[in-house]
């Protein structure tokens, strides 16, 4: 397996009644890239991503976290706490915009003082400062999205996986949210984002996954970058079919 992933799983199976839904030999999530999966609805990209965030359970599934290879139910708590699952339609709580970014330090108990200066920043960050004391309920889509964005960001986490993050969303917030996306890279972030399509402006170094009949292969090429040189996604992520 690769020591260098932040998260790597092998020989997934996924059952729903006797339907095999997903049947993944192995797959690794590399810090500083961006894995984009494709694939039609139904074909369980929300599945996947459910199972690598700790939040629903696989019939088999080893899991590589800090260089130890376990059953996937022996690490649950470990992804729960490592990695990021953000919804296409995220929660948002009814108060604050500034309150719903510092929701999660809240919780994890880290100072008033400190937790100020942290959602400051964010909000610069996300060109929210302006609906900083907004309900973020009234928020437009791809702002709910950019808040989300922020307070996962917030959170630190090793992993980010993201559900149709820009699905109904324009073209100019679309181009923002993968620009955000760009940018939390910096952090040595592993990220993960599943959609229907990817636009040729949008993310030229995504290695492009893409889910059929329960397994990953290369990207269709009519959903490769046009000019891009085709990426080997089984090389770089030992994806194997």
């Amino acid at each position: 397996m690769n020591n260098d992933a932040r998260l790597c799983i092998s020989r997934l199976e996924k059952y729903y009644n006797e339907r095999h839904v997903l049947s993944i030999g192995r797959l690794a999530l590399v810090p500083g890239r961006i894995v984009h999966l494709t694939g039609r609805n139904g074909a369980g990209k929300t599945t996947l991503l459910k199972i690598l965030a700790g939040l629903e359970s696989p019939d088999h599934c080893d899991v590589l976290l800090d260089r130890c290879s376990r059953p996937w139910r022996a690490v649950r708590q470990q992804l729960r706490r490592n990695v990021v699952y953000l919804h296409q339609h995220p929660y948002m709580f009814d108060n604050t915009v500034a309150d719903n970014l510092g929701y999660g330090l809240r919780v994890t108990g880290v100072p008033r003082a400190r937790r100020r200066q942290a959602v400051a920043m964010m909000l610069e960050r996300m060109e929210l400062e302006h609906a900083a004391q907004r309900n973020a309920r009234t928020l437009s889509g791809g702002e709910q999205q950019r808040l989300a964005l922020g307070r996962a960001w917030l959170l630190q986490p090793r992993v980010l996986l993201l559900d149709e993050p820009t699905a109904n969303m324009d073209t100019g917030f679309r181009q923002q949210t993968w620009t955000l996306l760009q940018e939390m890279l910096s952090d040595a972030l592993a990220i993960m984002v599943s959609s229907h399509e990817l636009s040729e402006s949008e993310c030229p170094d995504c290695l492009n996954l893409h889910l059929q009949d329960g397994r990953l292969n290369a990207a269709p090429p009519s959903l490769h970058l046009v000019g891009q040189e085709r990426s080997r996604p089984q090389e770089v992520l030992g994806v194997k079919p």
